[in-house]
Parts: C-alpha cells; structure tokens; sequence
C-alpha cells in the first residue's frame, strides 16, 4: 500500500511538472522567437551604402565650394576697389610713389589670380572626378598668394611712414582687404586638393 501511494504521488508530481515545464518552454520559445524577430529586424534594417555616403560627401563638397566661391570672389571684388583707391593716395615724394607702385602690381595680381580661378571653375565633372583638379593653376594661386603676404609687408612698412591720415586708413584697409583674400583663396585651394581624383596624385607631379 505504501509503495502504492508513493507511486501515485510520484505520478501527481510529474504530471504536475509537466505544464510547469511546458509553460517556461512556452515562454522560453516565445522569448527566443522575439529575440529572433528583433536581430532579423535588425539585420535587414536598411543601412547608408557605399554610394549614399559618397554622394552625401559629394554633395556637402559642392555645397561647401560654392559659398567659398562666392566668398572668394567678394573678397576679390573688395581688393580691387581698395587698391583703385590705393592708386589715388595724396601723399607725394618717394613715399606715396612706392604706395602706388605696390597698388599697381597688386591690381595685376589681382587679373592673375581670376584667371587661375577661372580655370580652377573651369575643370569639373568626370574629367575632375579622374584627374583631379587644375593643379597647376592651383599651384600659381599658391605663388600669387606668397607675392601678396610680400606686399602686405611692405604695405606696413609703408604705413608708418605716412602722415596723412587718409592714406593710412587707406593703406590699413588695403591690408586687412589683402590678408583677407589670401584666407579666402587658401581655404578653397585647400577644397579644391581634397577633391583628389582617380589619378590626381599624378598629375599632381607635374604642377611646378
């Protein structure tokens, strides 16, 4: 009778495991099929590709060139006007001659530089995306700018030696006008050699 009973009451137990045993699978295959859900949500969630990061770059790029284009030819435009005005100082002697002498070379400096930056406009599309930019009018605008930090120089040397106090305002806006340029002009060479180019590197070689 004893082992009778114990055996019924083992029978009660293991029937009463069962459901217990049955729900945690239950719910374990319920946790497993949510876990499974959400990694393959995750897997075929839709990501940047290759060619959406790159356009995204392209496109920041041409944004990015085109206010330093129109920034650089703002500052181009102020220059001129400041060395116009630099041509008609009232200061007479040696003095007020090596002012006009540095606004004449300066205003030829200025037509140089739109040229190179015409040709730097002019180079685009596939030929830019394969051989890069003009390095060689990039490399004359490098040069272009070297010649005005000189003039800049002697633009202040200069200035100390006048008295009449406008043609020291003059010569002082002339300046910030100059070195305000050359920022201008660095920055968009700087755009313009980060655009590359298939083969860019070698035709870089070639700019002297």
């Amino acid at each position: 009778m004893e082992k009778i009973s114990i055996f019924v009451v083992a029978i009660v137990l293991a029937s009463l495991g069962s459901p217990v045993y049955a729900v945690k699978n239950s719910e374990a295959g319920s946790q497993n099929i949510g876990t499974s859900q959400a990694q393959q949500q995750v897997a075929t969630s839709p990501s940047p590709t290759g060619y959406q990061i790159q356009n995204q770059v392209n496109t920041q790029n041409q944004g990015e060139a085109s206010q330093l284009r129109i920034n650089t030819q703002e500052q181009m435009g102020t220059v001129a006007a400041q060395v116009q005005d630099l041509l008609k100082v009232r200061t007479t002697g040696g003095i007020g001659e090596q002012v006009r002498q540095i606004a004449q070379e300066q205003n030829q400096a200025q037509n140089q530089i739109q040229t190179e930056l015409g040709k730097v406009e002019a180079r685009g599309g596939l030929l830019k995306s394969l051989i890069g930019p003009d390095y060689q009018a990039l490399k004359n605008m490098q040069k272009a700018m070297e010649q005005n930090q000189l003039r800049i120089g002697q633009l202040e040397q200069l200035q100390n030696q006048l008295a009449n106090q406008s043609d020291i305002a003059m010569v002082q806006e002339t300046i910030q006008a100059l070195t305000v340029q050359n920022t201008a002009l660095q920055n968009r060479v700087n755009l313009e050699e980060r655009s590359g180019g298939m083969f860019g590197w070698l035709f870089k070689l070639f700019a002297r």
